[in-house]
């Protein structure tokens, strides 16, 4: 999606996405006087109302005449390259780099595998030092739907199993790695594990079936 956008558009986005993930991560981390979070309050309304009056967009017809899928249909499934960024959806709450709520994977391809890396922040946190569960499971899902273009494949996460092996830091780099298990048909068997510089905290595996691309923003699927 979005990959029409101009340089300076998608720049000025990243931007504007960078510092507010940056002004979210730091609410959450220190204590705020109460004149400077109003005067915060009233800005973010204010803007609000003005973006709000923007054109509208929407997802499905982005994605539908997104070039991927556009390829696809025509017969030409476009192969992620080996060391080439996967950038499938740029407003991602996970991978997206224009998503102002988002968590900034950065995810290529490595050889058969898709690895993710990112250091996650603050507002990240769950019990104290580790990073909530939740965002853990959703970097795993993510990373492994970016196996799906090093494969030619488009499918969705039909089962997800989740093997907590400990905790996940906050503020250091971590990685995922992702890659196809096995294959019959539709069903599409992903691993996946994230590690840090002390080793891994978390593994799992997941059914993802492949959709016809007719249907693929179809949401009974």
């Amino acid at each position: 999606m979005n990959l029409d956008e101009t340089p300076e558009q998608l720049a000025a986005r990243t931007d504007l996405a960078v510092s507010m993930q940056q002004l979210g991560h730091a609410l959450v981390s220190h204590h705020v006087d109460p004149g400077i979070a109003t005067e915060l309050a009233e800005i973010a309304r204010r803007y609000t109302a003005v973006v709000q009056h923007g054109e509208p967009r929407d997802r499905a017809s982005e994605m539908l005449s997104s070039p991927r899928v556009t390829n696809a249909l025509s017969g030409s499934r476009a192969i992620i390259e080996d060391g080439q960024d996967i950038d499938l959806f740029r407003d991602s709450i996970v991978s997206g780099r224009t998503n102002p709520m988002g968590i900034g994977l950065h995810v290529v391809r490595r050889g058969d595998a898709a690895v993710a890396v990112t250091t996650l922040g603050p507002a990240f946190e769950g019990a104290p030092g580790r990073a909530h569960g939740g965002i853990v499971g959703a970097i795993l899902d993510e990373t492994m739907g970016h196996v799906l273009p090093i494969i030619g494949e488009m499918a969705y996460t039909a089962n997800l199993t989740i093997d907590y092996i400990g905790p996940a830091p906050i503020g250091v780099e971590v990685t995922f790695t992702a890659r196809l298990r096995d294959r019959a048909d539709r069903k599409l068997w992903i691993e996946a594990a994230g590690e840090s510089a002390a080793g891994v905290f978390v593994r799992a595996e997941a059914l993802f079936l492949a959709v016809d691309l007719t249907k693929f923003t179809n949401a009974d699927r």
